[in-house]
């Protein structure tokens, strides 16, 4: 049994700005290799750009097209226009938002022949700000683009092509690199990461300029019900200049910390800048606002404002045999008691789920077709409370999203489908309440998964993937609008499960109706493939461990069940035996499942 890692880490290189993906590759994927998330990139080389003079080869005129675009969105529109033919160009439209395809099938071209025929999948748009907006779903559709000469010019132009600026996934994979910005919650209690993309064209020194111009805009638009903007008119004063003595200066306007706020908003405000500068952020930032004097903060302090700093590196991990919560041996902590469970009521239970503050800890379970609740001090028992308030119908898996450091048991909050359903439960046995929907529901949901600031959800309805923001109304908490996410390579999604702050493990059915589980982005434009072929049983149960953004080499720890067996998602997957847990005795004909990890 392999009960180590043995896949390389190559979504956190592809995320950077990485490619390796052919040019005739169909999607965007890359085999056999673990999420470490996103990265912000750093010294990066931008791939040299394509131009219409390097071929005359229609199919690869075609290509390179397709990638012009990308880059600098300021002349994103100029450099599309350079290989069309000049009546072409002089009706293309302006604006700068790009169109981002998916080649659904290989582009086709018969030799002698002027048109060249590619079949693409519009996923999203990419606009100015970095801002990558998930489309509409819409099936593939051919256009035909003519090649030919134009009198008194030389080389090839493209005579005929849709009037949309666009470029391809690939294109997007090559040419920028995701970097994360940060905004507080609307309680500014933690920081939510909000994904953009970073041309590689930018050089390095200019990259804390563009960043700072991302956050004196305005959040993604999905997350902006979430998250709170910085206080209208906060501009940079100048250019954010090169770091000198391991120190970089930021200077804004006076409003980005206006008279009468509260103490704590500047050091929010440097605590933001920090984590959405990194890891280009040096030892040092002085900060000066309006005419004050500068602030001079230093590196590390800043770290614990993102909830996904406090993930450790070895989770504790438990699993369910015999209806009993169990430990596994290869998990820290393996000898110890399950947490906050009095062993009497550790029994009868179908799903559960587990989460520690860094004072207390929480416990969620199904038992005789209800839910429980329970909460203690770290190292303490409680006994299990029956949550009221809930309609009949099938429970899926709890789900703590928020579990606060305080005595305020009804502070917390937890997630669960009940009938395809979402509700809101607390650590008390209160009443549960119905989660909205902001922008009209979905069908039944299926999967859900929480990110690690608590305020981002993943969810899975009729097959298909979304993500979206969650928000607290009033004693309730509301889902944003859904948004759609394409993953490539699969027919339908069974499950899903965050794996870092920005990335989601995602098990579904390929086109040839077997099942696999894939690392993909937050806006489905990468996928690695963890696990390419799982078998035709279908996946009903996924978890991950998220890995930590400060150290993102470490492999996400992910398991599912099918066909009734659980499994660990190493480079081939790996069954969980019974002699894999902790203080248990095999039983003939009982199987470990729904394997789960200490949030």
């Amino acid at each position: 049994m392999k009960r180590l890692l043995c896949a390389t880490a190559v979504l956190a290189t592809l995320l950077a700005g990485g490619c390796g993906i052919p040019d005739q590759s169909s999607v965007t994927i890359v085999d056999n290799g673990p999420s470490g998330g996103v990265s912000g990139g750093g010294d990066d080389l931008p791939p040299v750009q394509p131009r219409r003079e390097d071929t005359d080869e229609p199919k690869t005129l075609v290509g390179n097209y397709l990638r012009a675009a990308a880059g600098d969105p300021e002349t994103a529109v100029a450099r599309a226009k350079a290989f069309l033919a000049p009546d072409l160009a002089a009706k293309f439209p302006s604006g700068n938002d790009i169109k981002v395809v998916r080649e659904t099938e290989d582009s086709l071209h018969t030799p002698g022949d002027t048109d060249v025929t590619i079949n693409i999948q519009v996923i999203g748009t990419l606009k100015a700000n970095g801002v990558f907006t998930p489309a509409d779903p819409a099936g593939s559709q051919p256009y035909t683009l003519r090649v030919g000469p134009v009198s008194g010019r030389d080389g090839q132009f493209i005579l005929e092509a849709p009037p949309i600026l666009m470029m391809t996934d690939r294109a997007l994979s090559e040419f920028y690199t995701p970097s994360t910005i940060y905004w507080w919650d609307t309680a500014n209690t933690s920081l939510v990461p909000d994904v953009r993309y970073m041309p590689l064209a930018v050089p390095t020194v200019q990259r804390p300029t563009t960043i700072l111009g991302w956050l004196t805009g305005a959040p993604a638009p999905w997350l902006a019900d979430a998250v709170n903007s910085l206080p209208q008119g906060t501009q940079l004063t100048s250019n954010v200049p090169a770091i000198s003595n391991d120190t970089l200066q930021i200077s804004l306007t006076a409003q980005a910390v206006p008279q009468g706020s509260d103490g704590g908003a500047l050091d929010r405000l440097r605590r933001q800048l920090q984590w959405s500068i990194r890891p280009l952020v040096p030892r040092t930032i002085e900060i000066k606002i309006g005419h004050d004097d500068a602030v001079r903060t230093h590196d590390g302090d800043y770290l614990d404002s993102n909830a996904s700093f406090r993930l450790v590196g070895a989770p504790e991990r438990f699993a369910l045999y015999g209806n009993a919560i169990r430990r596994m041996k290869d998990s820290p902590h393996a000898t110890d008691p399950v947490p906050v469970l009095k062993p009497a009521a550790n029994k009868n239970i179908t799903a559960a789920a587990l989460s520690a503050s860094a004072t207390r800890a929480y416990a969620a379970v199904v038992t005789g077709g209800k839910l429980r609740v329970a909460q203690a001090p770290l190292g303490e028992q409680a006994d299990l409370q029956a949550v009221g308030g809930l309609p009949g119908g099938t429970l899926g898996a709890p789900i703590w999203a928020q579990t606060p450091d305080g005595d305020d048991a009804s502070a917390a909050v937890g997630l669960i489908t009940i009938g395809g359903q979402i509700y809101s439960f607390d650590a008390t046995g209160g009443t549960a309440r119905r989660v909205e929907w902001q922008g009209g529901g979905l069908g039944a949901v299926t999967g859900l998964s929480v990110a690690p600031d608590g305020h981002r959800v993943a969810l899975v309805s009729n097959g298909r993937l979304y993500r979206a923001a969650l928000t607290t109304v009033g004693e309730g908490i509301t889902v944003g609008d859904p948004e759609q996410v394409l993953p490539p390579d699969l027919k339908t999604v069974a499950a899903v499960a965050w794996n870092s702050e920005s990335s989601l493990a995602v098990a579904g059915m390929r086109p040839n109706n077997r099942y696999a589980i894939y690392d993909v982005s937050l806006d489905g434009t990468i996928a690695v493939t963890r696990l390419s072929d799982i078998g035709a049983a279908p996946v009903k149960y996924l978890s991950a461990y998220p890995t930590n953004p400060v150290n993102g080499e470490r492999l996400a720890s992910e398991s599912y069940v099918a066909g009734g067996d659980a499994w660990d998602v190493f480079s081939e997957p790996d069954k969980i035996e019974p002699q894999h847990l902790a203080d248990v005795t095999a039983q003939p004909g009982i199987n470990p499942t729904a394997p789960f990890y200490l949030d």
